[in-house]
């Protein structure tokens, strides 16, 4: 019993391996309010992005992340978001809807310090037919719950002027503990914090370059950064490379234009589970609704 207990265990801190709790996308420089929702209504248009990513490609139940998500102004401060996802890793799954506020100040005729604040509804779910056990009629088993929701919040700060941007968000601000089929299989949602900014370069009428950074501190006692340079062509296509400290490094490429954005991303692991995997493969696609111009991809 103590070895089934173990390997659920295993399965339901899954998410650790990768350093976090919150899993993130490669990508997230194009979609920042997957990280902090006071980057909600800093567009003039209203971003629609859809994100997948496949972590580790080659290992059985491997974790895979699914998450649409769009926000938009509804007057010259406040501004709305939402996002939907989907996290899976072997017989563990948390999906997760999170309604976003957020209000602006003006500091300037081109700079707005924003902050936000999002509420989130989450349920984790426990997949009894991915486990294997000896004796399925074990209390443990037979008795404990495989599904809880739980509510949680989000919170951050956004300065962004034309061509640079800075802001800082803490996510799972409640701290709940999550507990699937009894006390042995407890999770405590431990608080993520997250600074972050770039500056996007023009370095002459056709070619543009934009360095960033994501830094990020797990109460939990992880640190782990994200160093960032994406070189654009003419606002229409990209090439970027990331380095995450202790994890991989990143090679992306895109498209954009006026209306639509599609990003590709591909991780090369740096981990010792480069034994067992190819690599993370993740792909972006944004409808960028009433944009009526061609504007930088960052968001």
């Amino acid at each position: 019993m103590k070895k089934i207990i173990l390997i659920s265990l295993a399965f339901l801190t899954f998410n650790f391996v990768d350093a976090q709790q919150i899993n993130m996308f490669s990508q997230y420089m194009f979609n920042q309010y997957s990280i902090n929702p006071a980057v909600a209504g800093s567009k003039d248009y209203i971003p629609v992005t859809l994100s997948y990513r496949r972590l580790w490609t080659g290992i059985d139940d491997a974790p895979t992340i699914q998450m649409i998500s769009g926000h938009t102004s509804i007057s010259e401060e406040m501004a709305v978001g939402a996002k939907v996802f989907s996290y899976s890793a072997g017989p563990n799954v948390k999906t997760g809807f999170e309604g976003t506020y957020a209000y602006a100040f003006g500091l300037s005729e081109t700079s707005k310090l924003s902050l936000g604040l999002s509420l989130q509804l989450n349920q984790y779910y426990l997949d009894k037919s991915k486990l294997s056990f000896e004796d399925m009629s074990e209390p443990t088993i037979a008795q404990g719950s495989e599904r809880l929701i739980l509510p949680d919040a989000n919170f951050g700060a956004y300065y962004y002027d034309k061509n640079y941007y800075a802001g800082i968000a803490v996510q799972q601000l409640f701290g709940r503990k999550v507990t699937l089929l009894n006390d042995n299989l407890e999770q405590k949602q431990v608080r993520h914090y997250f600074l972050h900014g770039g500056y996007i370069y023009d370095i002459n009428d056709d070619f543009s370059v934009e360095p960033s950074v994501l830094l990020r501190y797990i109460e939990a006692g992880v640190f782990q950064a994200d160093i960032n340079a994406k070189v654009e062509y003419k606002k229409l296509a990209y090439l970027g490379f990331s380095y995450r400290s202790q994890d991989a490094v990143v090679a992306m490429i895109g498209i954009n234009n006026k209306a639509l954005q599609f990003g590709y991303a591909y991780d090369f692991t740096l981990s010792d589970i480069r034994k067992y995997s190819l690599g993370t493969h993740e792909i972006m696609f944004t409808y960028k609704i009433g944009n009526n111009k061609s504007t930088s991809s960052a968001e």
